[in-house]
């Protein structure tokens, strides 16, 4: 094929006119980068993008929230914080975002109680939080703090030998109560004996398992809280009511006899669960404490409670339903257990927990109990099995009327931890620190051998 001088010009014209289309696009894919920004998180539950819950919890609040970043006069810090914020920003757009050098302002560092550079403050309806990094968790918990507006007061009852918040042996409550106060809410005890009077700013009262009978007067304080709009979560055991039979009658409750034991060997093997006084519940009722609720739960050493529920004064709805294969037994849990009509035990499937409502309202406020035949399944040896703590935690938004706030919470990624078995740290110990070094001395040995042996 002939070249002429014209060709190789159209050639070196073609040559140009694609390096300048080159060139062009690549210009046009960095403006592009630059005008706009696409992130995709492929972490474990998402957690460098907002969280379901969080987006749930900013959608929720009508007012805006106000960030103030107390840090140093820094582009690039300035650019970090920016893009953090940016997230909560594309969800609620009414956020706002400033920067104060505390070093060159200490009085707006005191006014929002700022001590050092790098805390962050977030402020809203003139109440205020200061935050020490912008982790999700972290801004969360803020935000759960000031949406829930007033005080929330969770009063735990005392006195009768009942599971205490601040008991961290495994029969307490202390991991549900660190649960409470991470989400906002403030925990006190309660002795009716010495202040015979439960105070106005509770939200929840909370009675769980006293061993010990409660007096009347303690019961008619109680009852007159619940009466008059108050929030009751009752955690009851099997057995005695320890003076409580005068609140059942009020609620119209009654418990079954005996212990709820499950039969199904099948799944307690797949479960886990060696002792059948450990019920796994799969069935929710309809209602906001429970209907999130996707997971087992497993409540140990329960009562039933006697359908209906409720009575002329309080509407019930079944939270918490056992499998076809439970019962109520009335005999020693000890060996085999065997369902027995003769004996007393009753038949399942049964109701484990239900939600109350009073059918007045009592100073705008509506009264609310939430009763589980269980205080077992909330206490430290079991609050991390299955859905228990996410129970416990709907349980007491939904009595203190957050119900806006019963799904709020962040989901852990299971990927941050590595478990490893005796076996399996053997055999990496084994791998590294033993065959690695050894087969390196060998081959080095080797090579030498061969390198003395080589003829020069």
């Amino acid at each position: 094929m002939h070249v002429s001088r014209t060709t190789r010009w159209k050639l070196r014209l073609n040559s140009l006119l694609f390096l300048a289309l080159f060139l062009l696009a690549i210009g046009l894919l960095a403006w592009l980068s630059h005008q706009y920004r696409y992130v995709q998180d492929w972490t474990a539950n998402h957690r460098n993008s907002l969280a379901p819950t969080t987006v749930k919890l900013l959608r929720a609040n009508p007012r805006p929230y106000q960030f103030i970043a107390f840090v140093a006069n820094n582009a690039d810090l300035h650019a970090r914080v920016r893009r953090q914020i940016a997230l909560y920003q594309a969800v609620d757009p009414h956020i706002s975002l400033k920067f104060v050098n505390p070093d060159l302002h200490p009085a707006q560092a005191n006014r929002y109680g700022v001590t050092h550079t790098g805390q962050l403050a977030i402020a809203l309806d003139g109440r205020t939080r200061v935050v020490e990094n912008l982790s999700q968790e972290t801004l969360l918990n803020a935000l759960l703090h000031l949406t829930r507006g007033a005080d929330q007061w969770v009063v735990f009852l005392d006195g009768h030998q009942e599971r205490s918040p601040f008991d961290t042996t495994s029969a307490g409550l202390s991991r549900l109560a660190a649960a409470l106060q991470h989400d906002g809410f403030h925990l006190q005890p309660l002795n009716l004996l010495r202040t015979p009077q439960i105070p106005e700013n509770t939200s929840v009262l909370v009675i769980a398992e006293p061993k010990t009978d409660l007096t009347a007067g303690e019961v008619t304080a109680i009852g007159k809280y619940l009466a008059g709009g108050g929030a009751l979560l009752w955690l009851h055991a099997p057995g005695s009511l320890h003076g409580l039979g005068p609140l059942a009658r009020q609620l119209g409750i009654r418990f079954v006899p005996g212990t709820v034991v499950d039969a199904d060997a099948n799944l307690r093997t797949m479960l886990g669960i060696k002792n059948p006084a450990i019920v796994p519940v799969l069935n929710y009722g309809p209602s906001p404490v429970t209907e999130h609720l996707q997971i087992q739960t497993l409540i140990p050493f329960s009562a039933g409670i006697v359908q209906p529920a409720g009575n002329a004064h309080w509407s019930a709805v079944p939270l918490l339903r056992t499998l076809q294969q439970s019962w109520s037994t009335t005999a020693p849990l000890h060996g085999t257990v065997h369902f027995d009509a003769a004996r007393g035990d009753t038949a399942g499937p049964l109701i484990l927990g239900e939600a109350l409502t009073g059918k007045s309202v009592h100073g705008g406020k509506q009264p609310r109990a939430v009763i589980l035949g269980s205080g077992a399944f909330a206490s430290n040896a079991f609050i991390g099995q299955g859905a228990n703590l996410e129970l416990a935690l709907a349980a007491i938004n939904w009595l203190g009327h957050d119900d806006s706030l019963i799904q709020v919470h962040l989901p852990a990624a299971p990927d941050t931890r590595l478990q490893l078995s005796r076996v399996d740290g053997y055999v990496i110990a084994g791998l590294f620190l033993v065959a690695l070094p050894l087969a390196l001395f060998i081959t080095g040995g080797v090579i030498w051998l061969r390198r003395r042996r080589a003829p020069r």
